[in-house]
């Protein structure tokens, strides 16, 4: 009789670290044979073995590993070894921790070598995670076809084979893939042969397996694959599916593949130039080569992620991998470009050298996002791909960072649900701009030559932040890149243990231009008082041009630096800029007659003279300190009056977004036609330049141009700006009438997404329903999500209430992944907040089970829904609400904790400072006018 363990696991919270693995024994290399039917009619069954080679660290009579929704065939888990070896007593769950604890009646002897053997079976499920189940229509015949994909970081490899789902278990892998011969099959490494025999004979043999599966033995091939290098668990991959693929052209002795469904195959083209090109780049950049022979990549109709780097097979969501020449824009473009960068820079920052815990994820993610813009510098120059992600990192750092309820880089984690929440911007965006920091002040030759050295000592093996200290701080001392008296970790350490980051506070004493420094860490709640310092590095440049050309550190133990540790200082009637490179993530205040002295030169002709990035860390200091009542905000909008003269899109993006915070508390109030007059003023002439103003884009292939154009036509239609809805209208009708609109859509493309969002907006049910019908009729993934995005802006109530309802079930409207997207852009449209809000409220169940295997979508949401907060009494219903419901909220804390305070910002915003700039807003307008502003 067979006996079985059924796994299917919900974590609870536990209060320690006791979710980790003793390390008694570790896996060495597994022997995987998993047989799989892609069958709805057979539920998708599917059964497995898994033959786990393990040494023993130390004497034990219990193997604990990880497994989580199928069945153990209890009664068939065994150890073999040489001789003597222990018999299986008991296979029991701990469902707390996912672990899978097999008892035996004796101990394994120390410094040992066995095999542990466990079959297993069950179904997949359409959940994007572990081993699953994606479907897609075939545009070509209009059929169903399914497909089996896998996700498994961060934890759940246990989903698809027991196994020791740590990133510190590195083993070799041997897979074999059983499947219906009308399928085939990629993983990790090279096919090696295929057979007609069932691999899982001696468990599993055909005459139970055909039963289940209702086929003949001569339907299904097994394909096994090569052994693979040592890994994590997480970086195991797989996809099973009726896929064409492009060979891309070899530029190093990597075989480089890119799969997507037939109807699809022709949008691969972009990235089979892209793949190749950066990864050739990256070697010579690491000096340090891609180590498998071949290299896939694949597009994934229903997939969680953006990109998962999984060794030798990348898989994509379809709009991050496909790029169809007449249908996606150069934005489509340029993103996919970044993200096959970022998860090609994972082959080597995160696969060859993997972190040892999830506490130091930002050494995988942070590498990876920096290099990534090296990757698309190489391919794509004209982009400047390295300044503009490393600007957007840093904004994007002071969002999130400035909140009490951030956390620090290298995070220690009390449970395994609080891992999936740092996949956030501190890992990704924060690790980035600080390993940018580091390249700056120790130099490109000295962290490069580190960073090499970092690859190789622990290539196939794990390591941790100050293991990476350690190799930079051995070549800065041979190359003397630091002062004698400094380390890396001592530096860095300030940076990633402690969380958010410093405000410098810059005082000249103009009369003997000496300069007073203070720093403390920058939050919105000014009364929080904290002893947090850091080691800051203080680029600073005077009007005159004058660069200092060693760095100053203001070190974390000083408070107070003056003149006579700088090596220069700046003319009494000249400003003085720090941080104009933004080296660092850091917010500068200046006293208020250098504020004035940088505003001059700003509002002239001579604006350019301050660096690009220089004006983007005033515009962003400006706005922000002035929300938190630390600059005046007469000075914030007079400084800002300069926008309607750049001719940079960083700068652009960073005074709308600084805008866009205060347009998101004003809306709703009867003081935004006063702010949509100043914003007018700002954007109308260069809306007027390019864009919906001239029904088309101007330099299409400039990129900086043409993100211009789509920033100003965008911020044109939403502050009323005559004639850009009218032109939006007419563009939109024009499409209408078009002969087969599906293959002659006459809407430039970089416009389309403005341009349907206004044509939804002020059109009927009609209008929504022809735009639905032509995103399900587009192969195009590019233009399905841009579509998407566009029937959140109708303001008919119950058409919004029913595009809610779909979120909630499987259908052909929606891939599973996009469902909290449209949540989040309904409550984010004009209309749609309350009725997001209500149906948020009365649903979170729903949402919930609908959502079970997406806690970040539930995590996006909240911040979503939070951050349109603007009164107590909605914060406080809110929390009422979040009371009643906290257990469905349970894998969402950290998020809600940020939406929180996010929303009390705004509440205090609203309640102190509103008045303030109001005032300030009317003296400016009435002051100025549209030629002389």
């Amino acid at each position: 009789m067979e006996l079985s363990l059924f796994l299917f696991i919900v974590c609870s919270v536990p209060v320690s670290h006791q979710y980790l693995l003793p390390d008694h024994v570790a896996p060495s290399h597994y022997q995987l044979r998993l047989m799989y039917d892609v069958d709805p009619n057979t539920n998708y069954s599917f059964y497995g073995v898994a033959d786990i080679q393990i040494s023993t660290k130390k004497a034990t009579s219990k193997i604990i590993l990880h497994a989580q929704n199928y069945m153990i065939s209890e009664d068939k888990v065994s150890v073999v070894g040489q001789k003597d070896v222990p018999k299986v007593t008991g296979v029991k769950l701990n469902d707390t921790y996912n672990f899978l604890e097999i008892t035996l009646d004796k101990d394994l002897e120390e410094n040992k070598n066995y095999t542990l053997i466990i079959p297993f079976y069950g179904n997949l499920m359409r959940e994007l995670d572990g081993v699953y189940i994606s479907a897609y229509k075939d545009k070509k015949n209009g059929k169903t076809e399914y497909l089996i994909a896998t996700q498994f970081q961060p934890i759940s490899a246990r989903k698809g084979f027991p196994c020791f789902d740590e990133p510190m278990f590195k083993s070799t892998f041997s897979l074999v893939l059983g499947h219906s011969k009308e399928y085939t099959a990629v993983s990790n490494m090279p096919l090696a042969t295929s057979s007609l025999d069932n691999a899982l004979e001696d468990y599993w043999p055909w005459d139970v397996v055909g039963k289940k599966f209702r086929k003949e033995l001569s339907s299904f091939v097994w394909d096994e694959f090569d052994k693979s290098v040592p890994m994590s668990s997480y970086l195991v991959a797989f996809v099973v599916s009726k896929y064409s693929y492009k060979s891309a052209p070899n530029t190093s002795n990597t075989k480089f593949r890119i799969w997507a469904r037939s109807d699809a195959i022709e949008q691969t083209s972009y990235a089979s130039e892209v793949g190749p090109a950066v990864l050739s780049h990256f070697e010579r950049w690491f000096n340090v080569s891609f180590p498998l022979p071949k290299q896939d990549m694949v597009a994934i109709p229903d997939f969680v992620a953006e990109g998962m780097e999984n060794w030798g097979l990348v898989t994509y969501e379809d709009a991050a991998l496909l790029y169809h020449d007449r249908e996606s824009s150069l934005s489509d473009k340029e993103r996919i470009a970044s993200l096959i960068a970022h998860e090609l820079a994972h082959q080597w920052f995160g696969n060859l050298v993997t972190m040892k815990s999830w506490s130091d994820l930002w050494l995988n993610e942070g590498f990876a996002t920096f290099v990534a813009s090296l990757g698309v510098n190489a391919i794509e120059p004209s982009w400047h791909a390295d300044i503009n992600n490393a600007v957007e990192n840093t904004l994007t750092v002071f969002n999130l960072d400035v909140l009490e309820s951030s956390h620090p880089v290298s995070v220690p984690l009390e449970d395994p649900t609080a891992i999936t929440e740092i996949f956030d911007d501190i890992s990704y965006s924060k690790g980035a701009t600080l390993i940018r920091m580091m390249e700056m002040f120790l130099g490109e030759e000295a962290f490069r030559e580190a960073l090499h050295n970092y690859l190789i000592k622990y290539s196939y093996s794990n390591a941790e932040q100050d293991d990476l200290w350690s190799e930079l701080n051995a070549v800065v001392m041979n190359k003397g890149a630091l002062n004698n008296n400094m380390t890396v970790k001592q530096v860095m350490d300030t940076w990633t243990k402690q969380t958010g980051f410093p405000l410098v506070t810059v005082n000249r004493n103009y009369s003997d231009k000496s300069v007073n420094i203070s720093q403390k860490r920058y939050v919105w709640r000014q009364e929080i008082l904290s002893s947090q310092s850091w080691w800051i590095p203080l680029s600073i440049k005077c009007e005159s041009g004058t660069e200092d050309p060693k760095l100053v550190w203001l070190s974390n133990e000083e408070g107070v630096l003056d003149d006579k540790h700088l090596e220069h200082g700046c003319d009494q009637n000249e400003w003085m800029l720090f941080n104009y490179n933004m080296m660092a993530p850091f917010r500068v205040n200046y006293d208020e007659n250098n504020w004035k002295l940088l505003i001059n030169t700003l509002t002239s002709d001579k604006y350019s003279v301050i660096p690009v990035e220089g004006r983007v860390q005033m515009l962003s200091d400006a706005f922000e300190l002035a929300w938190n009542n630390q600059l005046d905000y007469g000075m914030t909008l007079q400084l800002a009056s300069y926008l309607q003269r750049e001719q940079e899109y960083l700068p652009l993006y960073t005074g709308l977004s600084g805008l866009s915070k205060i347009s998101n508390v004003l809306k709703r109030s009867a003081e935004y036609g006063l702010f949509q007059e100043y914003v007018r003023m700002l954007i109308t002439r260069i809306y007027q330049s390019g864009g919906l103003a001239v029904k088309n884009i101007v330099n299409g292939d400039d990129l900086n141009s043409v993100k211009i154009q789509v920033l100003s036509s965008s911020w044109a239609c939403s502050m009323n700006v005559p004639g850009c809805e009218d032109n939006a209208l007419e563009m939109f009708q024009q499409w209408m009438k078009t002969q087969n609109p599906d293959e002659n859509n006459p809407i430039p493309v970089d416009l389309r997404s403005i341009v349907t969002c206004v044509g939804i907006h002020r059109g009927s049910e009609f209008h929504w329903s022809w735009s639905l019908e032509r995103r399900n009729r587009s192969d195009v993934a590019a233009t399905r999500e841009h579509l998407l995005d566009s029937l959140a802006c109708s303001r008919d109530v119950w058409i919004l209430a029913k595009f809610l309802e779909w979120t909630l079930t499987e259908n052909d409207e929606l891939h599973r992944q996009e469902s909290s997207r449209v949540i989040s852009e309904v409550i984010s449209s004009e209309v749609g907040y309350y009725v997001a809000r209500d149906f948020i409220y009365n649903r979170i169940k729903d949402i919930h089970t609908a959502f079970y295997d997406q806690s970040e979508g539930i995590t996006d949401i909240m911040k979503t829904l939070l951050g349109q907060f603007t009164t107590q009494k909605e914060l406080d219903e809110f929390l009422s609400w979040q009371k009643r419901n906290d257990e469905l909220l349970s894998e969402s804390k950290m998020a809600v904790a940020q939406g929180i305070e996010t929303a009390r910002t705004n509440i205090q915003w609203v309640e102190t400072m509103k008045p303030i700039f109001m005032d300030r807003l009317k003296e400016f307008i009435r002051t100025s006018s549209s030629t002389s502003f």
